[in-house]
């Protein structure tokens, strides 16, 4: 991992290990995304710890607010329609990270219905976790057959960090340039289900 804000992070950030009370780790990463990171931020502390079968629930509902549905013919799995009442289905995403580098002041988002506070909907971080969460679960499918629901593994790890950085310049008056980057993003998942308490050793408390 990248000590540098300015370089990006390859590989997994995270060991690839099983958090105690979990077992059957899988994982699933997307690398290069154009998509803001401040947004994957938000998704990220709002999805974890959640089931990925809730995740992704939610998930749809937040996209709902440019008009996506789910659309089994369409290959990518969603259609976009431009009908009031789906939109009026939409929930948000809870945005709680201040602003204004430690300066106080608020998360520049409105207030959403119901007791969420400020909030926006991301609608394209959402479809791209979307795509990675069904990664991951097609990959717990392949891994593990004595799963018996994957929708209900828990998301142990979710997390996006900073990838490669398109450098670009503008050009300015008197031969001067001003610098204009395109700063992309890599997130990664981990999956893990939860250990019934026959696998527990009542003697050292391992598995």
């Amino acid at each position: 991992m990248a000590r540098d804000s300015n370089k990006s992070r390859s590989g997994y950030t995270q060991l690839l290990q099983s958090t105690p009370g979990f077992h059957s780790l899988t994982t699933a990463r997307a690398v290069n995304l154009d998509i803001h990171h401040k947004h994957c931020y938000q998704l990220c502390r709002f999805l974890r710890n959640k089931t990925v079968g809730d995740a992704i629930a939610y998930l749809e509902l937040v996209i709902k607010a440019d008009g996506w549905i789910e659309d089994p013919n369409n290959p990518d799995g969603y259609k976009r329609h431009n009908e009031h009442h789906i939109r009026r289905k939409a929930r948000a995403i809870p945005y709680v990270r201040r602003s204004r580098k430690g300066k106080g002041g608020n998360t520049m988002a409105g207030h959403r219905k119901g007791r969420m506070g400020p909030g926006r909907f991301p609608v394209k971080a959402s479809l791209a976790y979307i795509r990675l969460l069904r990664s991951a679960m097609n990959n717990a499918r392949e891994q593990y057959e004595d799963i018996d629901d994957v929708e209900d593994m828990v998301i142990t790890h979710i997390a996006a960090h900073r990838g490669q950085v398109q450098r670009a310049f503008r050009p300015r008056a008197r031969g001067r340039a001003t610098p204009k980057n395109h700063y992309q993003v890599n997130l990664e998942v981990f999956l893990e289900a939860v250990a019934e308490e026959d696998d527990w050793d009542m003697d050292d408390g391992d598995f």
